[in-house]
């Protein structure tokens, strides 16, 4: 695959975990909180603090864990194709 392939389609796999990870967290804070809505600004005055600083480990922490898989699954998915590039040489 070439190397602007391998870009968009890891930008767009990137964007489409970062969407369904949002979508998990936002489903999961509503859970906790007893159907409260997340935070669409964390960073608002009238928003609790304590509130405020718990959605954004929550949601940063889950974006980051999915994008560390998907950067793994390309990385292996990489090292595959060199592999048999230098068996193919």
């Amino acid at each position: 695959m070439s190397g602007k392939a391998h870009n968009a389609l890891a930008l767009a796999s990137t964007l489409g975990a970062t969407a369904a990870v949002k979508k998990a967290v936002d489903a999961t804070w509503k859970l906790g909180s007893k159907g409260k809505e997340p935070p669409t600004d964390p960073a608002d005055p009238d928003l609790d603090l304590r509130e405020a600083i718990l959605f954004a480990v929550l949601s940063g922490a889950a974006i980051s864990v999915a994008r560390l898989f998907i950067a793994r699954k390309f990385a292996v998915k990489e090292r595959r194709e060199e592999r048999v590039q230098r068996a193919t040489r």
